[in-house]
């Protein structure tokens, strides 16, 4: 079909807006706004018209128009048969509840995103399967363009499809606005100084955080956490309510970790972006159980490298034995250097992690007897090896393991991560 063609057919039936009308060539040439191209498009076939061409259309699309050699009966026109005026009559007060719904919320780029009514979307593809889709632009692309040139012009910002930093959507069928405000992502490093405390929050398994007699009505098995500890002033700066936690592993409830473990600290839905690292990285070490070091601002993509780094870890690990060290058999430990160690997963953490067996080496391991009993190991070990198994045998889970070795089970065992290699 020529273009002329699907102009008169665009234009047969019923009054179309020039946006509307302009969308059907909406590929050809640049530097014109749809709005332009259907003006343009319907002077050029009101003077084919005009010059004596026999072309059947609506006349109301002809409003306005003063033909010289042809008499029209020309009619009023009723609202367009594909938007419905949206782009004459809504549009900017669109734009300005837009507004209206971000105020407080702190960002540089945005994108608009819309759900345009079902009579406009039947419509468009009834004229679409009548004059084909070469050319052509969908009417959702076109309102959230034209939408989104609005909301630049009143706030500033700009409309952005790359990583926006709030994405806007706009239900033409309920009129409400949805935010969807892109996560903040902070990476440093963290120290925990103190046994005792978990990783991340951990909900009570009985309410489900809701709070209830087993929990004191916290909704949490622990009173903190390291998560909570960091992200406690990042909340307050960004007046957002919840955070996710991300660290490269994570070290046993009871053990330190002294040396800086990287983290990746997601604040969820910020009104505020703007805001202080070195002020928080202050704030944040003035506990007494955690520091953190090196926060800076990264991308959701740091996320997913720093989940696949496998690093080296050297441990202390004071252990008291049930029974006298034997310094002869303590030699037997220099075996393990370059062992493979076999390790089923633990039975501590069976009931939250698959049972399978992993392989894991054990590069290095020395030792200074501290009592009778008590025995001072350094161990550096691949990344993934559970090292307090390693020590018990975990009921034959974990082979070879020291307490066979040396043929003494240990009492207690204190842990503390010392150096995470890079």
């Amino acid at each position: 079909m020529k273009l002329v063609e699907k102009i008169a057919e665009t234009l047969k039936e019923g009054y179309i807006c020039d946006s509307c009308l302009g969308r059907i060539c909406s590929e050809l040439l640049s530097g014109f706004s749809n709005k332009e191209r259907g003006k343009i498009l319907r002077i050029f076939l009101a003077f084919l018209i005009d010059s004596g061409e026999k072309i059947e259309v609506d006349t109301s699309n002809f409003h306005g128009i003063k033909f010289r050699n042809v008499k029209l009966e020309i009619k009023e026109p009723e609202k367009c048969k594909i938007c419905k005026n949206f782009f004459l009559e809504e549009i900017d007060e669109i734009a300005k509840r837009i507004v209206k719904e971000i105020k407080g919320i702190e960002f540089k780029t945005f994108l608009i995103g819309s759900i345009p009514t079902d009579e406009m979307m039947n419509e468009e593809e009834k004229l679409y399967e009548k004059i084909g889709i070469d050319f052509v632009e969908p009417i959702k692309s076109e309102i959230n363009r034209e939408l989104g040139k609005r909301v630049e012009k009143l706030t500033g910002k700009i409309f952005s499809t790359e990583n926006p930093d709030l994405t806007i959507i706009v239900n033409l069928k309920t009129g409400k606005i949805k935010k969807e405000i892109r996560s903040l992502f902070v990476y440093g490093k963290y120290k925990k100084l103190v046994r005792g405390i978990p990783q991340s929050k951990w909900s009570c398994p009985k309410c489900k955080g809701k709070g209830c007699v087993d929990c004191k009505g916290t909704g949490k098995l622990y009173p903190t956490s390291i998560q909570e500890i960091i992200e406690k002033p990042f909340l307050k700066a960004t007046k957002a309510k919840k955070s996710a936690f991300h660290a490269s592993g994570r070290e046993d409830i009871d053990a330190r970790c002294l040396d800086g473990r990287p983290f990746v600290i997601e604040i969820v839905k910020p009104l505020k972006r703007k805001i202080d690292l070195k002020k928080i990285e202050k704030e944040i070490n003035k506990s007494k159980k955690v520091k953190v070091s090196g926060l800076k601002f990264v991308d959701r993509s740091v996320v997913v490298k720093l989940k696949s780094e496998k690093s080296d870890k050297t441990y202390l690990v004071e252990v008291e034995f049930e029974k006298e060290i034997d310094k002869e058999k303590l030699k037997e430990l220099k075996k393990l250097e370059g062992q493979t160690i076999l390790q089923k997963t633990p039975l501590r953490v069976i009931h939250r992690r698959a049972d399978k067996t992993r392989k894991r080496i054990v590069k290095k391991i020395s030792w200074k007897i501290l009592s009778k009993k008590k025995c001072l190991f350094k161990i550096r070990a691949q990344s993934g090896l559970y090292i307090k198994e390693l020590i018990s045998g975990d009921e034959g889970r974990t082979t070879p393991n020291i307490s066979e070795l040396i043929s003494n089970k240990p009492k207690k065992i204190k842990l503390d991560v010392i150096k995470i290699h890079k």
